[in-house]
């Protein structure tokens, strides 16, 4: 008798619950227990990586962290100006810098956030622009019960050097107020200032942090507990106590959705997560870096294996990660560890793993592999094409594990399009005047922005076509107080437009005094009938000067998302950044 013919003779009656358990454990029946199969666990739903930026040694950039991976660089120099000591290691630029205003905090107060939590925001910003996912489409990510900003927030970060440099200064004759020294406040303050309801969490494994908030984020996604994720880490190296030769900084955010979700939205997706895992090894404490273990010299939990904090994880953990994946097999996988960006950050701890999984993302998005990543048993090689093996993706598995011995591993797979998704994109309108808008907190971040926009339509670069970059600014750009906005027929009318703003310093509607939506439209039912009629009869100056007057409109809901044109690259909007210090200093001691 099997365990269905068990199941079904009790639901008909014909065996009671003494009788079921004593053949399920085959007590008193002379036979073996009945195997019970548990069912096969559903496939999870692959997670979409729609939104990406950072910043790293001598990379502003995820374009140039791009060419120095490419290039394999070693990014390793001295302290920049303003870090005393001599300590060769991998070192952001101006890290004392921050743009409250961008943000609306006070300057007092952004002095006495910590760094870290300052960097991580504007990347975090920048991510969320790079999925063009500010403003309405933020909103539209709702929960299951409609609460709005569904968007949890998981993140890695370094220690609080921030704090241990307040207290030199700090005495009871001259008490000051001191910055929150807890990690709890990078994911937390994002989640505050932005108004996200789902999750936020901190992840400390040190240097596989980031991968181990990508595999809760990929959960929380999977419960509906939120309907996209944030993942990030930061790591800064502010205090001295904290340097030691190849030590480095590195900041970088993703933005996750289920891909349903991303493929209905419309988003530029850069690939897919199909599954992670994570687990524990004993960490070697005769391993060289620092901090490395407590036990004593030699001792190690018997059987396990010794190997370097930021090195591949065990084959367990790879095992259950490409299980997760739906992936039979590593043949023609490419394994990434720590050890890929070891020049590029050096041992950056909370940030080794966001870029690692940075670098992964972009080999895919390029289809080339930069110097180190190679599939299983290949030469090590330089920068090349990466030729496709048959009609199967391609994968790559990045593991990094913690000094504490907490194993993580990402299994990221290249992202094809459905053969029919392509023709949505070729049966296009033909490209007639568009809506441009531009918005900021200010004139001057509004000026400068326009600037990136110029710099891009003049470059020497690829330019979107001139439909997709006004959609995706409309639809995926927040709408801020002082605004810019213009009718142009082709991408040369709106580079005029915009040199002509910039140099001429143009007037734009700043609402910052308050009197948007004089008519009170906004307030109105019937309001959003009218701007679907001007919509769809093509009257695009009157809803020009409607938006400039500060009435909300909801764009995404006019021209909802089709062929990706919320996804189309954009120039970031800019932040105006300002020394901000302990005390009035410059920047870090």
């Amino acid at each position: 008798m099997d365990e269905k013919e068990v199941l079904t003779r009790f639901k008909n009656g014909h065996l009671d619950r003494a009788q079921v358990a004593a053949l399920l454990t085959g007590a008193g029946t002379g036979t073996g227990p009945v195997v019970l199969t548990p069912p096969e666990p559903p496939a999870a739903e692959a997670v979409a990586v729609v939104g990406m930026a950072g910043r790293y040694p001598g990379a502003p950039d995820l374009a140039a962290f791009w060419r120095r991976a490419r290039e394999g660089y070693d990014s390793a120099s001295t302290p920049p100006p303003g870090r005393p000591g001599e300590e060769p290691g991998h070192y952001l630029e101006r890290v004392q810098d921050f743009d409250p205003e961008f943000f609306g905090i006070d300057a007092h107060e952004a002095a006495l956030m910590d760094p870290q939590e300052r960097l991580f925001l504007e990347t975090a910003w920048e991510a969320l622009e790079d999925a063009g996912c500010t403003g309405g489409r933020l909103d539209a990510l709702t929960a299951a019960d409609g609460t709005p900003r569904s968007v949890g927030v998981f993140t890695g970060a370094g220690s609080g050097d921030y704090a241990l440099l307040a207290v030199r200064t700090w005495s009871r004759e001259r008490p000051r107020p001191m910055p929150r020294g807890g990690q709890w406040s990078l994911p937390n303050r994002l989640s505050a200032l932005l108004g996200l309801t789902g999750p936020s969490q901190s992840v400390d494994t040190a240097e596989s942090s980031v991968l181990v908030a990508l595999h809760l984020a990929a959960a929380a996604l999977h419960r509906g507990e939120c309907a996209a994720a944030l993942v990030g880490g930061v790591r800064l190296l502010l205090h001295p106590s904290s340097r030691h030769p190849g030590a480095g900084e590195g900041v970088g955010a993703l933005l996750l959705k289920p891909l349903a979700r991303a493929l209905a939205d419309g988003d530029g997706i850069h690939c897919l997560v199909r599954g992670s895992a994570v687990g524990h090894t004993a960490p070697d404490p005769t391993a060289p870096g620092p901090g490395r273990g407590s036990r004593p010299a030699g001792a190690r939990t018997r059987g396990a294996p010794a190997r370097t904090p930021g090195t591949a994880p065990a084959g367990r953990v790879s095992r259950e990660a490409l299980r997760a994946a739906g992936v039979s097999g590593a043949d023609g996988v490419v394994r990434e560890d720590a050890g890929a960006v070891r020049a590029l950050v050096g041992e950056a701890g909370a940030a080794t793993g966001v870029a690692a999984v940075t670098r992964a993302v972009l080999q895919l998005g390029h289809r080339i592999l930069a110097p180190g990543a190679e599939p299983a048993g290949a030469e090590r090689a330089g920068a090349r094409a990466w030729e496709s093996e048959g009609p199967e993706p391609r994968r790559i598995c990045v593991g990094v594990r913690g000094a504490g011995g907490t194993d993580a591993e990402v299994v990221l797979e290249e992202y094809l399009p459905e053969a029919a998704e392509p023709s949505v994109v070729a049966q296009r309108a033909p490209v007639g005047p568009e809506l441009f808008l531009l918005s900021a907190p200010s004139p001057a971040h509004l000026a400068a922005t326009a600037r990136r926009f110029a710099a891009l339509l003049g470059g020497t670069g690829p330019v979107p076509e001139l439909d997709r970059l006004a959609r995706g600014l409309r639809t995926g750009r927040a709408a801020m107080d002082c605004r810019f906005a213009a009718v142009v027929a082709d991408t040369g009318e709106l580079l005029r437009v915009l040199e002509e703003f910039v140099r001429d310093g143009a007037p734009c509607a700043d609402l910052r005094g308050g009197g948007a939506d004089p008519l009170g439209l906004g307030a109105v039912p019937e309001t959003d009938g009218y701007l679907a009629a001007l919509w769809q009869a093509g009257h695009l100056h009157q809803l020009r000067g409607l938006w400039l007057s500060g009435l909300d409109v909801d764009w995404a809901a006019l021209e909802p998302a089709a062929g990706g044109a919320a996804g189309v690259p954009l120039p970031p909007s800019a932040f105006l950044r300002v020394p901000l210090w302990l005390s009035g200093e410059e920047g870090p001691a």
